[in-house]
């Protein structure tokens, strides 16, 4: 399965001291890894089992992507809060799992 790392830290020395620098996900990231969860789920999920599960963020970061990714409708909602991945939104993985390694 493809998967992105989810901090990226680099080390450097200066005066024999290390410095870590911690780059933050950018929102198509997040959303990526969203979509990639629910592609590769065989079944409905919780939308409390994808946050846990595809993300880091925080529950209210988190359903901001989730709405971004209902409106553009790649992803459908039950009103039990499962979640589905939808035609367009297994194209526009395929789109962008194809096109991340070389932008990231």
């Amino acid at each position: 399965m493809f998967v992105i790392q989810l901090l990226s830290i680099n080390k450097k020395s200066i005066s024999g001291a290390q410095e870590i620098t911690i780059k933050r996900k950018g929102s198509v990231q997040i959303r990526f890894e969203i979509l990639e969860f629910l592609f590769f789920s065989d079944k409905t999920q919780l939308r409390t089992h994808v946050w846990r599960k595809a993300t880091d963020i925080s529950y209210d970061d988190f359903l901001k992507h989730l709405a971004y990714l209902k409106d553009k409708n790649f992803v459908k909602e039950d009103p039990q809060g499962r979640l589905l991945l939808t035609a367009e939104g297994r194209k526009i993985y395929i789109n962008l799992r194809d096109s991340l390694p070389s932008l990231l």
